[in-house]
C-alpha cells in the first residue's frame, strides 16, 4: 500500500492531487486542520493535512490470481497441437495407402483424421499426455504451467532455510547473553551493604569515599557475623572516625588575625558577624573589623551596620599598605576579622588580587567560606583556586537549605582542611554551630544510624 501526505488549503485541491498521484482507487485515511509558517508563534496560516493511500498493483494482481487459481493453457501450445494432429494424420494415410485399394483410400483418410484429431486434441487439453516422441517447443526457463503455486521441492527448500535462520538467531541471542554477563561488573559488596550504599549515594557521597569505609568495616567483621545491625554500626564508626580527624572547631586562642575568603554569594559578611559575636560573648575577646570589599554595592555598609550593633571598630582598606596601617590602628583588639571581596573563582586575575591581602602573618588563620548548596565539582574547583594562597580551615554555610551533606564529606576527603564551623540560618550569632562528628554522622546515615 502506498501512503502519501498532502498539505493543502482546500479539500477539492487535495482530491485533485490525490487522483493525479494515486489514481481513482485511492482512499482518504485521515484529515485534520494544522497551522504552518509564521514567526515566533504568530502569523501562522491554517492548512488541511490529508493522508491518502492506494493499494499496490502487485497486491491487486495477487487478488485476481486468488479469485482464479487455475492457470489457463498458453495460447502458443494450441496451434502446435493442430500441427501435431496434421502430421499424425499424414503418416497414417501414407502407411495405409500401400495396403488399401484406391476406392477405400478417401474413407480411411477421413476416419484416421477424425480419430487422430480427437485423440490429440483431448491429450492437449488435459484428457491425456502428448507422446514423448512429438516435437515440443521448449518452455521458458522457470515457467510453471501446472497451475500449482509452488513445487514441493521449493517449499521444502524454503522451510529448510527458515529453520536454519531460526537456529542462527537462537545462537546469536545466546552469544549476546553470555557477552552481557561477562561484561557486567560483578558487585564486590555483600548484600548487607546495599542499603548503606543506596543511602550514601542519595547523600551524594562519592564512591571513592564510602568504598573505603566499607573496606575497613569488612576487615573488622567476621564473614559469619555479617548482619545488618553489625555492619551499620561498623560503617558508622568509620564515618565517625573520619570526621573526628577532620574537625577542628572554633578559632585558636592564640590567633590574632582571621582572614575570611570565598566566592561570591556564600555569606562571608554575615558569617564574620556571627564569628565576632561568638568571640565577644563566649570568649570575652575584644574584636575589630577590616574590610576590603569595596567592589560590591553596600558591602561596606552591611559590615558597618554589624560593627555598630556589636560596638566594634571598622577599618576600610583598598591596598596592602592600607591593610598594615589598619592593623596598626587596631592594636588594642584581641582579634581582628578581615572581610575580603567575593571573587569569581574562575577568573585567575581577580582571585590573584587576594594574594596581597591574604599574606599570612604570625598568629593568623585563613578561613574559606563555602555554601552547602554547591555541587561537589564546584567545591573542588573553588578550593583548588583559593588553596594557592594558603587555607587553614573551612566554614560551610546554608546547611538549612539542603538535605544532603555528602559534598562536604567529599571536600574534606579531597583537601587537607579542617572543618571549623557550620551555619544553618541568618540569625546572629545563634545560627553559628561548631560541628559535632556524631551529629553529622547521624545526619549522613539518616534512619540507618544506630
Amino acid at each position: 500500500m502506498r501512503v502519501k501526505q498532502y498539505i493543502v488549503e482546500t479539500m477539492p485541491e487535495a482530491m485533485l492531487q490525490i487522483r493525479k498521484d494515486l489514481g481513482s482507487d485511492a482512499v482518504i485515511l485521515s484529515t485534520k486542520e494544522i497551522k504552518v509558517g509564521g514567526m515566533m508563534g504568530m502569523f501562522r496560516k491554517k492548512r488541511i493535512e490529508v493522508v491518502a493511500a492506494v493499494e499496490e498493483e502487485e497486491r491487486k494482481e495477487a487478488k485476481k490470481q486468488m479469485q482464479n487459481p487455475f492457470t489457463p493453457v498458453p495460447r502458443a501450445f494450441v496451434p502446435e497441437a493442430y500441427r501435431q494432429t496434421a502430421r499424425s494424420f499424414a503418416n497414417e494415410a501414407n502407411e495405409s495407402a500401400a495396403n488399401v485399394p484406391d476406392q477405400d483410400l478417401n474413407e480411411q483418410r477421413k476416419e484416421t483424421a477424425a480419430k487422430s484429431g480427437s485423440s490429440n486434441i483431448e491429450s492437449d487439453f488435459g484428457l491425456g499426455k502428448l507422446d514423448s516422441s512429438m516435437d515440443y517447443k521448449p518452455r521458458p526457463e522457470g515457467a510453471d504451467f501446472s497451475g500449482s503455486p509452488s513445487s514441493p521441492v521449493l517449499e521444502e527448500e524454503k522451510q529448510g532455510r527458515q529453520v536454519e535462520l531460526m537456529s542462527e538467531l537462537k545462537e546469536l541471542k545466546k552469544m549476546m547473553t553470555q557477552l552481557s554477563k561477562q561484561s557486567a561488573p560483578a558487585d564486590p559488596l555483600p548484600e548487607e551493604f546495599h542499603s548503606l550504599r543506596e543511602r550514601l549515594i542519595r547523600q551524594e557521597v562519592s564512591a571513592e569515599v564510602f568504598e573505603s569505609w566499607f573496606e575497613e568495616a569488612e576487615k573488622q567483621l567476621d564473614a559469619s557475623d555479617l548482619e545488618e545491625k553489625g555492619i551499620v554500626e561498623s560503617v558508622q564508626q568509620q564515618i565517625l572516625q573520619f570526621l573526628e580527624e577532620r574537625v577542628d572547631a572554633g578559632i585558636l586562642p592564640g590567633t590574632r588575625i582571621v582572614y575570611v575568603a570565598g566566592p561570591t554569594g556564600v555569606g562571608k559578611t554575615t558569617t564574620i558577624a556571627k564569628l565576632a559575636a561568638e568571640q565577644m560573648f563566649k570568649h570575652h575577646r575584644k574584636v575589630g573589623f577590616i574590610t576590603s570589599d569595596t567592589y560590591r554595592i553596600s558591602a561596606v555598609e552591611q559590615l558597618r551596620t554589624y560593627a555598630s550593633i556589636l560596638n566594634v571598630p571598622l577599618e576600610v582598606v583598598q591596598s596592602p599598605g592600607d591593610t598594615q596601617r589598619a592593623i596598626s590602628r587596631l592594636q588594642d583588639c584581641d582579634l581582628i576579622f578581615m572581610d575580603t571581596a567575593g571573587r569569581n573563582y574562575r577568573n585567575e586575575l581577580l582571585v590573584s588580587e587576594l594574594q596581597s591581602l591574604l599574606a599570612p602573618v604570625e598568629n593568623s588563620e585563613t578561613f574559606l567560606v563555602m555554601s552547602m548548596t554547591s555541587k561537589s565539582a564546584d567545591m573542588f574547583e573553588i578550593t583548588e583556586h583559593f588553596s594557592k594562597y594558603g587555607l587553614d580551615k573551612i566554614i560551610f554555610t546554608k546547611m538549612d537549605e539542603t538535605g544532603t551533606c555528602g559534598p562536604m564529606i567529599n571536600l574534606l576527603h579531597r583537601f587537607p582542611l579542617k572543618l571549623a564551623y557550620v551555619t544553618n540560618g541568618q540569625n546572629v550569632p545563634d545560627d553559628l554551630l561548631k560541628p559535632d562528628p556524631g551529629t553529622l554522622t547521624k545526619q549522613l546515615l539518616g534512619e540507618l544510624a544506630q
